[in-house]
């Protein structure tokens, strides 16, 4: 009752508590809907006020007009009474009044019209000015040198001067008299734009040395040269590329730096000769490098990739033998080029794809031996790529698509959960223990060898002594071909296909467990020792056949040391679970 009071309590505080959450929450939103409609309620308000302000000030201005008419129209009602011409003069200044009067038609007018008038004027010329054109005009020594789109050009103009001028030997020689100036100005169809580049002849022309139209050549941007015929230079480097000497199929041939020949005013002192520019572009040098050894490398291989002799590399890696050791780091010349060539190469690649291994509990072994069912191997990628090479040497390498040619296989090792063992391991077969290659198991819960195979009664079995009723297993997995009472002797008997040319029987059962047409896995309970059939004492014959052909069951069994040497039936082990 005590409990049940509590709960009661507990229930009703809790209802309580619910109903004092929403009835606040309900007055939160009607507080929030309160405010809401007080701020639109003021807004209205103040358009209202608006509203009526606009509505006064055009209700005064039609009063104060309609005031002064019946004014007017009073005077030329009193004029007429006086004259002729005083009723003529009074409805002049009526109309000059109601037209042109302070509340006049045209100054009422004027005062709405005006403003719009201005508004529009306004965006006339913004429309106006924005149409133009602008440019910076460069003005030098009291000399307007040309237009540029920005102070940048000019800089870079002064670039390109000091460029010309520290090539030719003597950066003294030229230097500006004054700053520049620059001012805005509107483009007109004379007007035209000059570049960086006729910016800089203007400057160098506005100097006393000696100039000469060139062809400037320019390496990455820089300035390496001038000359006067740049064809030479142009059908020499072409010809390098040409007769470039690769292996293979390649593509893409080209120089890794981008050359340019800028037509210009430059010093004569400056002036290199054709054949000077063609030496210095097509020329090379050799520095000492560093080379990590890959998987497979010689000093031979190493001398091959780099143009190198071994007397080259023996005399750089004097500690360094015959064979090398992937990681290795050795020293190396390399041939740099002063324009270096690269060149594209699309060939196959063949990389490895590891293998992964897993442990799994199988019946194939025996208890705690664990071994390789199946050996791992690599799988195989087939992967086209597509290789840049800087003179001759690999640079960058893409991978443009791949596919698997081979897939890994997964090593597998088993840990063996099969516990069936005879009573003595080390006594079993009259004195020898049983090592063999442990294709198949001991097929009983215990027991003995009682009688060999071929023994001195043509016996085609191996007789395994028991108590009557122990248990007898598959000795390996397969299909019950046979199970039941034979009358050729056996008694109850089981025989099992393994699907691979061998079968196993076993007979004298006292009862046969499985049926014919069942899949039965290794260790799993078939029957039980009996003496049926022809039989002297409770055993269990057991015969292992190959394509009919009876085999001594000793070459088979192994109850000491299984596991230790791999079959080829071992990866078909079934009743697997993963455990790592």
């Amino acid at each position: 009752m005590k409990l049940f009071g509590k709960l009661t309590d507990l229930l009703a505080r809790a209802g309580l508590t619910a109903v004092k959450f929403f009835a606040a929450l309900l007055l939160a939103v009607c507080s929030v809907a309160k405010f809401v409609l007080r701020e639109i309620l003021n807004i209205l308000k103040a358009l209202l006020r608006a509203l009526g302000f606009v509505a006064g000030v055009i209700s005064e201005s039609f009063r104060d007009r309609v005031k002064l008419s019946n004014k007017l129209t009073k005077d030329i009602r009193t004029a007429r009474k006086e004259s002729p011409s005083a009723a003529a003069k009074a409805v002049a200044r009526f109309i000059g009044s109601f037209f042109f009067g302070e509340d006049g038609v045209f100054y009422t007018a004027f005062n709405y019209i005006a403003p719009v008038l201005a508004v529009f004027f306004l965006i006339s010329v913004i429309r106006y000015g924005s149409g133009f054109e602008y440019g910076l005009a460069v003005e030098l020594n009291g000399k307007q040198l040309g237009i540029i789109a920005s102070e940048a050009e000019f800089e870079s103009a002064e670039h390109e001067v000091e460029q010309r001028i520290s090539y030719s030997g003597d950066e003294e020689k030229f230097s500006l008299e004054s700053a520049p100036r620059f001012s805005l100005k509107i483009i007109s169809d004379s007007d035209k734009y000059i570049s960086s580049t006729e910016l800089a002849n203007i400057m160098l022309e506005a100097s006393d040395e000696e100039l000469t139209t060139a062809y400037g050549i320019y390496v990455d941007g820089e300035l390496i040269g001038a000359v006067r015929d740049k064809e030479q230079v142009q059908e020499a480097l072409e010809d390098r590329l040409f007769n470039y000497e690769v292996d293979g199929i390649v593509r893409d041939v080209s120089y890794v730096n981008k050359v340019e020949y800028t037509e210009g005013i430059y010093l004569v002192d400056g002036l290199m000769s054709e054949r000077s520019a063609i030496s210095l572009l097509t020329s090379s040098r050799k520095k000492r490098g560093a080379y990590v050894t890959q998987d497979g490398d010689s000093p031979a291989k190493v001398c091959q990739k780099y143009n190198m002799t071994l007397e080259d590399f023996a005399a750089l890696n004097p500690k360094v033998k015959d064979t090398l050791k992937p990681g290795k780091i050795v020293n190396v010349y390399e041939n740099e080029s002063y324009l270096p060539i690269q060149y594209v190469r699309e060939m196959d690649s063949l990389s490895f794809i590891d293998y992964e291994t897993v442990e799994y509990e199988t019946s194939v072994l025996n208890l705690g031996v664990r071994s390789m069912l199946v050996k791992g191997e690599r799988g195989e990628k087939l992967s086209k790529v597509e290789v840049t090479y800087v003179d001759g040497i690999e640079n960058s390498r893409r991978v443009i698509s791949s596919r698997t040619v081979k897939q890994p296989v997964m090593e597998e090792y088993g840990i063996g959960t099969y516990t069936a063992m005879p009573d003595d391991p080390a006594t079993v077969y009259f004195g020898d223990a049983l090592r063999g290659n442990g294709t198949f198991g001991w097929p009983l819960n215990g027991g003995w060898v009682s009688d060999s195979f071929i023994s001195n009664r043509m016996h085609k079995g191996m007789d395994i002594a028991a108590a009557e009723g122990t248990e007898i297993y598959a000795s390996r997995e397969g299909v019950v071909v046979s199970a039941g009472w034979n009358d050729g002797g056996y008694g109850n008997v089981v025989m099992i296909d393994h699907l691979d040319g061998y079968q196993t029987v076993y007979a004298h059962m006292s009862l046969a467990i499985s049926q014919e047409g069942d899949y039965v896995e290794k260790g799993q309970l078939i029957g039980l020792v009996g003496n049926t059939g022809d039989s002297y004492g409770a055993h269990c014959h057991f015969e292992i056949r190959y394509n009919g052909i009876h085999c001594d069951p000793k070459d088979y069994l192994n109850t000491v040391d299984m596991g230790e040497d791999n079959t080829d039936d071992k990866d078909k082990a079934k009743n697997k679970r993963k455990i790592s």
